[in-house]
């Protein structure tokens, strides 16, 4: 639904002549942005839960190896 038709709809709302055809087509383009935001963050969520799960797994690797090239540190010692 464009924004000047949703504008033109909610016109008729408020002068009290909006049919219930147009209210369903107000409620079905409300539903399906709604649908349309909630896969784009469902497959964000799982990108950055893939990241992570690689970020694991290379720390964990880094803890087994105890490689003296890479150290990972737990608790920055405070300098007096």
């Amino acid at each position: 639904m464009t924004q000047s038709r949703l504008n033109d709809l909610l016109d008729k709302t408020s002068k009290d002549i909006i049919t219930i055809s147009e209210l369903a087509e107000i409620c079905g383009a409300a539903l399906q942005s709604n649908s349309k935001h909630a896969k784009d963050i469902k497959d964000i969520l799982t990108k950055l839960n893939n990241r992570l799960d690689s970020i694991e797994q290379k720390i964990n690797y880094l803890y087994e190896n105890n490689s003296p090239v890479f150290a990972a540190v737990l608790e920055d010692e405070k300098e007096d």
